[in-house]
């Protein structure tokens, strides 16, 4: 009876553990479960960011379902390219970037490549109807309407002269320097500030945003005209410092010097490619195929502009731009504009540490040097 009793116990006792065994693997298997809920798949997104030339150094942000934006700070590199992670479950998301006092603003529905650039600013415009700033912060969007914005502004391009094709995507078509959609947007800017019509860039969404699409200026036609652009030189903006060591003396100049604008009456003097020098604001950059430089104006001492006078006359006028000193061979970039006595750019020289030298002239200058040869 002893023995049948123990059994009995022992039997009891492994029930026990067993039944309790099986409630602490179902509170295991579902804490599992909701470890594995809690874990974030993230997908990455990556693209390119242009003006009038690469964002270089400018800051992309995201907004996506419930505020979500990119797991890590996103930056634009020299070629314009980026990337960023995003939380799989979080898309659609609504980008900006941010560079020289200006934003610009696009749109992506899943993984992938996405431009953000004035186009695809101006598509969301369309599209919104509202002030791209403005639907950035809680805007929405729907394909069809972004697809139908995005081959209307297409077809104004195309009829206004600019040299795009009837079927791109310009949220995701391959874009880099130079390319028909960079192309594009450079004299895109360009007609806006020449136009009577529109003040600037800002005006000019305002329209599109109300549907005024008609309102986009006409390309003006710089790449193949035969008279070069004249600058004229504001000489208060520079000052005269005493000579450094191995330097003469020289003149210092402010970005306020020249005005802003984007020079495409250029190529490259070795060869027919052809390069575009832009200045906006302290900035001045040079490109030349996929290939960047850029320097900044009043920004290093050694920035100068010499000035050589012929009886009474303006007779040579350089600029030379630098940024980072000399002794720093990683940091130290410098870009050297050639004018001659009535205004005209003749040559551009680019040079950095992370870009062969650029040497590019004026059409009209390398028929004056080919006549020499």
């Amino acid at each position: 009876m002893n023995i049948i009793c123990k059994i009995s116990g022992l039997l009891s006792v492994i029930l026990l553990i067993a039944c309790g065994g099986e409630n602490s693997n179902s509170v295991s298997e579902a804490k599992i479960s909701q470890s594995n809920q809690n874990e974030v798949t993230y997908k990455l997104i990556s693209g390119t960011a242009f003006s009038t030339s690469a964002l270089n150094g400018a800051n992309v942000t995201a907004i996506c379902k419930d505020g979500i934006g990119f797991k890590n700070t996103v930056n634009v590199n020299t070629q314009g390219k980026w990337q960023g992670e995003v939380d799989n479950s979080k898309f659609p998301c609504r980008l900006q970037v941010k560079a020289n006092g200006q934003s610009y603003y696009s749109y992506v529905e899943r993984e992938g490549n996405v431009n953000i650039n004035p186009l695809t600013d101006m598509v969301v415009a369309y599209a919104s109807n509202q002030v791209p700033a403005t639907w950035y912060q809680s805007g929405t969007m729907a394909t069809e309407k972004l697809n139908s914005a995005n081959s209307a502004l297409v077809t104004e391009l195309i009829k206004k002269g600019y040299g795009v094709n009837n079927d791109v995507d310009l949220f995701n078509a391959e874009m880099k320097a130079n390319s028909p959609i960079h192309q594009a947007i450079q004299e895109l800017l360009e007609a806006i500030k020449n136009n009577r019509n529109v003040k600037d860039y800002d005006a000019l969404l305002m329209l599109i945003k109300d549907g005024n699409l008609s309102q986009l200026p006409k390309r003006v036609d710089i790449l193949n005209s035969s008279i070069p652009t004249i600058f004229n030189f504001n000489t208060n903006a520079c000052q005269i410092l005493p000579a450094l060591e191995n330097m003469q003396q020289y003149n210092k100049c402010s970005d306020k010097v020249i005005n802003n604008f984007i020079e495409s009456n250029l190529v490259a003097a070795d060869s027919d490619e052809k390069c575009v020098l832009v200045k906006q604001g302290n900035k001045v950059s040079l490109t030349k195929g996929n290939q960047t430089v850029s320097a900044l104006l009043d920004q290093e001492q050694e920035d100068g502009m010499s000035f050589t006078f012929d009886e009474g006359e303006l007779d040579i006028v350089d600029i030379v731009i630098n940024t980072g000193p000399y002794t720093d061979i990683n940091t130290y970039s410098q870009i050297g504009l050639d004018f001659s006595n009535d205004g005209k750019l003749r040559a551009v020289v680019g040079k950095s540490p992370t870009v062969a030298p650029m040497n590019c002239v004026s059409m009209e200058f390398k028929k004056i040097m080919e006549q020499y040869k």
